[in-house]
């Protein structure tokens, strides 16, 4: 069982990851709200309805980089490697609430190919991370 809002988001970003709606869904508050422009209104239904719609995310992989939770909140930065080009570097912003995620905000940038700064996305303090990101996918 899920003890805490961290360990929910992290469940339901590795149902994300593996391609498993349902199990994704059921780790949703029935009144649950997306505020991604792409998801056509409230609830689970709509939300899944744009995961399936969107055909990059059936060979996606995620990298998650961090996990933060404070409170009801909690955040998650993670590389998305869609198999062309950099990928996408991610921040969602979760809500919880009575053991639910009910709501979802997200900031997605397109990766370039080349950048002029060398620390850009994911090394931070010009200090590689000692443990690597959990990495999950098909």
């Amino acid at each position: 069982m899920t003890t805490t809002n961290r360990d929910l988001v992290a469940a339901a970003v590795a149902h994300f990851s593996s391609g498993d709606l349902d199990g994704l869904l059921e780790l949703l508050h029935e009144d649950f709200r997306s505020h991604n422009p792409g998801v056509a209104g409230p609830g689970r239904a709509a939300f899944a309805a744009y995961l399936t719609s969107a055909e990059w995310l059936r060979t996606a992989t995620v990298t998650v980089h961090h996990v933060l939770a404070d409170g009801d909140y909690v955040a998650v930065h993670t590389h998305i490697d869609v198999g062309h080009g950099a990928g996408m570097a991610t921040v969602d912003l979760f809500r919880v609430h009575d053991g639910r995620i009910t709501e979802h905000w997200d900031v997605v940038q397109q990766i370039p190919e080349r950048t002029p700064n060398p620390h850009a996305f994911f090394q931070f303090s010009g200090v590689p991370r000692e443990e690597p990101g959990v990495v999950a996918g098909p």
